[in-house]
C-alpha cells in the first residue's frame, strides 16, 4: 500500500500531493498574520475556539510548535488555535515529513497524533527524544490501540502521557504552556 503524503499550500489554500505546486514538499504554516487555507470562521475552528478559554496566559515570542496529524482538518485547526496564541507553528501530515521538518526547523514542542500511517506517533516520539532531546513531546489519540503501543514502549523504558481525543483546545494549550515553561526560549538564527 502506498501512502500519498498531503501537504498544505498555505499561500493558495490548496491541499495536494507533493509536486502539485511550486511549494513541493512544503509542510509548514508560515508565521504571519494570515493563515492561508484555514479560515477562522470554518466549523472546526469555530468549535475549537468556542471551547478554548479567553484571556489564557500563553508564552509570547513565537515558541516553535510542530503539529503532526494525518487528518488535515485536525492538524490545521490546531495550528490556527496555537497561532492565535502567538506560537510559531508548522504542520506535518506524516511522521516521515515530521522528521524532515524537525531536522530543518527545530521546534521546541511536537504535538503528535499516535495513529499515523507508516511510523506511529509513539515511535516518532521515541525518535524525537533520542535525536532532539530539547524538543518536548505531547501525544494525543482517539484509538483503543494506543494503550497497546504505550505498553510496548513502556517495556523498552519509554513513558509518555497521551491526551484522549477529543481534546479541548484549552487543555492542549495549558499542557503546551506547562511543557514550554520548563525551558528557556532559544535564540533562532
Amino acid at each position: 500500500m502506498k501512502v500519498t503524503e498531503k501537504v498544505a499550500d498555505t499561500d493558495s489554500g490548496d491541499i495536494g500531493s507533493p509536486g502539485d505546486s511550486e511549494h513541493k514538499g512544503e509542510t509548514s504554516m508560515p508565521h504571519s498574520d494570515s493563515v492561508g487555507s484555514i479560515p477562522s470562521n470554518s466549523e472546526p475552528a469555530k468549535s475549537a475556539l468556542e471551547h478554548g478559554s479567553q484571556g489564557r496566559a500563553t508564552l509570547k515570542g513565537g515558541r516553535r510548535i510542530l503539529i503532526v496529524d494525518d487528518e488535515a482538518n485536525i492538524a490545521d485547526t490546531l495550528a490556527l488555535i496555537f497561532k492565535m496564541r502567538h506560537y510559531e507553528v508548522r504542520v506535518a501530515y506524516s511522521a516521515e515529513s515530521a522528521i524532515e521538518e524537525i531536522a530543518k526547523w527545530r521546534p521546541e514542542l511536537s504535538i503528535l497524533d499516535v495513529m499515523l500511517p507508516g511510523m506511529n506517533g509513539i515511535d516518532l516520539a521515541i525518535a524525537i527524544k533520542a535525536n532532539y532531546p530539547a524538543c518536548h513531546v505531547m501525544l494525543f489519540s482517539g484509538h483503543a490501540n494506543t494503550s497497546r503501543l504505550l505498553e510496548e514502549a513502556g517495556k523498552k523504558g519509554h513513558k509518555f502521557e497521551v491526551l484522549a481525543k477529543p481534546v479541548y483546545p484549552d487543555v492542549m494549550l495549558d499542557r503546551a504552556s506547562e511543557l514550554l515553561s520548563t525551558t528557556d526560549e532559544p535564540e533562532y538564527d
